[in-house]
C-alpha cells in the first residue's frame, strides 16, 4: 500500500475560499446540427471550452485562432468570441458556463489576464479536463438526485486542476507586445462594441480615431479576418442570438434594438449567416437542446 497525504495547510485559488457556480455543460459534436453562435459576450458568466478533437478557428477579443485537440479556449466574462463553422474540420467541444468565479488578482468572472492568450495548450492536464468535463455534462443530462451538487464540486475541481495550467503557460509565455495593427483594429472594435445598436458609416469610426477609413478597414481585416462593417453585423447578430434565446422579446423588437433600422434586413441577414431565420432559430434552439439531452439519457 502507498498512502499519501494531503497538507494540513490549504490556500485556495478563490477569493474568500468561494468556489465557482456552473451553470451548463454542452457536448459539442460535429455531427450535430447545430447552427453558429455568432459574436457575442457574456457579462455575468464566463465560458470555457474544451476541444476533444478536430481543429477549427475560434475568435475571441477580435483575434483568430487556430485551435485544435488539446487546446483550452477561455472566454472571459465581457470579452466578444466567435467560431469560424466555415474553418472546422470534425471539431468536437466541451464546453462549461460558470458564474461566481473569483480568482485571486482577477477581475470578476476571469481566468486568465487580457494580456495573454486565451487560446493554449491543456499539455499533460489534457485528459483530466477531457474526463472532468465529460463527466460534469453527464450527469447533468441524465439529471440524477444531487447531480448539480456534483457537478458543482468537479467544476471547482477541474478549475483549480486549469489554474495551475493557466499559471505555467504564462510564466512560459512572457510578456508580449502590441503592434500598432493591433492598437488601431482594438480602437474600431471598441468603438463598434459602443455603437453596435445605432447607425453609423466606416467615415463615423474614422472620424473618431482618427485614421484613414482605408487604412483602419486595412488594419482591421488584417488583425480580425472580417471587415468593420461585417464585423458589426456579426457583433448585431449575436447580440440577437443571446435576446432569442433569453428573452421574450418580438423578432422585430430584436431587429429594432441590436441596431437594424429595417426588421426585414434583419431577417435576411440572420438567414444569410445563421442558416434559417430568426423565428425558427429560436424554436430550434429549445428543440435542439432537448433532442440533445435525450440523446444522452437513452446512450446512460
Amino acid at each position: 500500500m502507498i498512502q499519501c497525504f494531503a497538507s494540513t495547510s490549504l490556500e485556495s485559488s478563490f477569493e474568500y475560499g468561494k468556489a465557482p457556480r456552473l451553470i451548463s455543460a454542452s457536448k459539442i459534436d460535429s455531427s450535430y446540427a447545430i447552427h453558429p453562435r455568432v459574436l457575442h459576450k457574456h457579462n455575468d458568466f464566463l465560458e470555457l471550452l474544451y476541444v476533444r478533437s478536430g481543429t477549427g478557428v475560434y475568435i475571441v477579443d477580435e483575434q483568430r485562432y487556430n485551435i485544435s485537440a488539446g487546446d483550452v479556449i477561455i472566454c472571459n466574462a465581457g470579452v466578444l468570441h466567435d467560431e469560424d463553422p466555415s474553418q472546422a474540420e470534425d471539431l468536437n467541444t466541451y464546453a462549461l458556463a460558470l458564474a461566481d468565479v473569483a480568482v485571486k488578482g482577477l477581475p470578476a468572472n476571469t481566468l486568465i489576464s487580457s494580456e495573454y492568450s486565451p487560446v493554449f495548450p491543456a499539455g499533460e492536464c489534457a485528459d483530466t479536463l477531457n474526463q472532468l468535463m465529460g463527466m460534469i455534462h453527464r450527469l447533468l443530462a441524465t439529471n440524477p438526485r444531487g447531480a448539480t451538487e456534483t457537478c458543482n464540486y468537479l467544476a471547482a475541481a477541474l478549475i483549480s486542476k486549469l489554474l495551475l495550467v493557466i499559471r505555467k503557460y504564462c510564466e512560459n509565455e512572457g510578456n508580449t507586445v502590441r503592434s500598432r495593427t493591433d492598437i488601431i483594429a482594438g480602437q474600431v472594435k471598441n468603438y463598434i462594441d459602443t455603437h453596435f445598436d445605432e447607425q453609423f458609416t466606416l467615415q463615423d469610426i474614422s472620424d473618431a480615431i482618427r485614421v484613414s477609413p482605408y487604412h483602419l478597414a486595412h488594419m482591421f481585416k488584417e488583425n480580425t479576418g472580417y471587415s468593420p462593417m461585417q464585423y458589426t453585423v456579426r457583433r448585431r447578430l449575436g447580440e440577437a442570438q443571446s435576446m432569442l434565446i433569453t428573452t421574450s422579446l418580438s423578432v422585430t423588437e430584436i431587429a429594432l434594438s441590436v441596431g437594424f433600422g429595417n426588421p426585414c434586413h434583419f431577417n435576411t441577414m440572420f438567414s444569410k449567416y445563421i442558416g434559417m431565420s430568426p423565428s425558427r432559430y429560436r424554436s430550434s434552439y429549445v428543440a435542439q437542446e432537448r433532442k440533445e439531452a435525450t440523446k444522452v439519457r437513452k446512450r446512460s
